[in-house]
């Protein structure tokens, strides 16, 4: 009959193959990284092989159950780390993988010449230092990428399974050199200690796992949340971000009193070049007036495609004069700007419509339309040119 200890053992090898499953379905369905997803499901199946090792113990030689289980267990924490170094585009340090692989098992097998009732002890610390060491540096090299793409506090959330994981290793391994403390047993013997240790490294499985899991969703969702703003063809703002950053605006216009601009350009005869020479160079000429208007823009400026061969800025922080002025130098550099497809340059004009807004009384629509005629006197008026809105009276 099963021990407590060993029936955790158990469920934590079923929860092992659950987790190596789930992560090669979620590398499909969600296209996350394929690479760091193997990583993770191998790790699981390591893990599990490492679970049946142990759980083999008194029937299996203790080089096979013991030996080769502890440094199993060691690897798939490796795997665990390297998965999601690859995951965060960082170094993947092979050389001390494979040197703390090298040192586990030579400790192992080294504890095997100590005589008992030392050798079961000595192995017990081996393994948990070695274990604790890998997630350290897993966390300490995880922690800036991570910071870095979520921010702190979601940086720190999602590394602490990793530190809570030092910590037990640390505690599990270094309680045998506390004098009075209990007796170091390996797994799967049934020891309160071990009862302890089996039931905190199951919940630091699912941890680990989880967390894993919570950072690739946020992925997800932020990249779902750029597609949702982004123009596809020129990473711009799209429409419905560009009018939610002209309310935000307005809103600050309404608190602090700052006016800002709103300028409306259009690419002159876009037309004509789709028809003449393809839509695909149209598309490198959209991408062009994308990189110059981006460019050129300052920090504070909010540029988008609002669709087509229109694009919009806003100004923040400005005044008539200085509206003008953006504007015309905008259409300098666009004008200055050249494209070549198939070996054709292609030159840009632009019409551009201004109107800067210093009323909070006067909604966003009315700013846009006051733009968007000022864009319609420029294009009849020759092209080419900028023209400025009255302020709304």
């Amino acid at each position: 009959m099963l021990g407590n200890v060993a029936l955790t053992m158990l469920t934590l090898l079923l929860l092992q193959g659950g987790l190596a499953a789930g992560w090669l379905i979620a590398a499909r369905a969600l296209d996350l990284s394929r690479r760091s997803a193997r990583h993770w499901s191998a790790s699981a199946l390591i893990g599990a092989a490492a679970l049946a090792l142990l759980l083999m113990r008194g029937w299996a030689p203790d080089w096979a159950a013991v030996v080769l289980g502890n440094t199993l267990s060691v690897v798939a924490l490796l795997g665990i780390r390297r998965g999601l170094l690859h995951f965060l585009r960082q170094p993947l340090r092979d050389k001390e993988c494979a040197a703390v692989v090298g040192l586990t098992l030579a400790a192992q097998l080294g504890c095997a010449l100590l005589p008992e009732p030392f050798a079961g002890p000595a192995r017990v610390m081996a393994v948990c230092v070695a274990m604790a060491w890998v997630l350290m540096r897993c966390a300490l090299q995880s922690y800036p990428a991570l910071k870095r793409e979520f921010g702190e506090r979601r940086a720190f959330l999602l590394v602490s399974p990793q530190v809570a994981g030092v910590a037990l290793f640390l505690l599990r391994g270094l309680i045998g050199l506390v004098p009075g403390g209990p007796a170091l047993h390996a797994l799967p013997a049934d020891t309160p200690l071990n009862i302890a240790s089996a039931l905190l490294i199951l919940l630091l499985t699912l941890l680990l796992h989880g967390h894993l899991a919570l950072m690739v969703l946020m992925r997800l969702v932020r990249r779902l949340r750029h597609l949702s703003q982004r123009d596809a063809l020129t990473g711009l703002y799209n429409r419905a971000e560009w009018n939610r950053q002209l309310e935000a605006q307005h809103r600050w216009l309404g608190r602090f009193n700052e006016p800002f601009g709103v300028l409306m350009i259009d690419i002159d005869h876009f037309k004509k070049i789709n028809d003449t020479m393809g839509h695909a160079a149209g598309d490198a000429v959209l991408l062009t007036a994308a990189q110059v208007l981006l460019a050129s823009a300052r920090d504070v400026d909010v540029v988008g495609r609002l669709g087509g061969e229109e694009f919009g800025v806003l100004l923040p922080r400005t005044e008539q004069m200085a509206v003008r002025r953006a504007a015309e130098r905008l259409r300098q550099l666009l004008c200055d700007a050249e494209t070549t497809w198939r070996g054709k340059q292609i030159k840009l004009t632009v019409s551009i419509g201004a109107a800067l807004c210093n009323d909070a009384d006067e909604s966003p629509a009315h700013v846009l339309e006051r733009a968007d005629h000022a864009l319609y006197q420029a294009k009849n008026t020759g092209r080419n040119r900028t023209v400025v809105a009255r302020l709304a009276s």
